[in-house]
């Protein structure tokens, strides 16, 4: 067990959240470019992350939503990482750091 508690590492996913929601909404152009896509799923995304930081900072017990955003970020390794090793690196980055959130504390 990591010395840490879900609840902890679920704020620091929904801190994550946030940030990219921030990108999302603040530099969709940018990140659409950084990202290969249209601006329209950009936004999309960042009204997933809306939900996945909510769900991660709300909830009573963080397991679901972190195993949740661990899906989310591995589903967009597979879908937005061919070709792009630098977004394949990021995303499969943050569904790891997302996984060990499972280990921690139950509190």
């Amino acid at each position: 067990m990591a010395p840490f508690s879900q609840r902890t590492w679920a704020l620091v996913l929904a801190g994550g959240c946030a940030a990219w929601v921030a990108l999302a909404f603040g530099r969709t152009g940018r990140m659409a470019e950084l990202v290969g896509v249209p601006e329209s799923e950009i936004l999309a995304l960042g009204v997933r992350d809306v939900g996945s930081g909510l769900a991660l900072a709300l909830s009573s017990d963080p397991r679901a939503a972190i195993g949740m955003r661990v899906g989310f970020d591995v589903a967009d390794a597979v879908r937005y990482g061919r070709g792009r090793p630098k977004v394949l690196a990021m995303t499969a980055g943050f569904a790891a750091f997302g996984a060990l959130g499972l280990l921690g504390r139950r509190d």
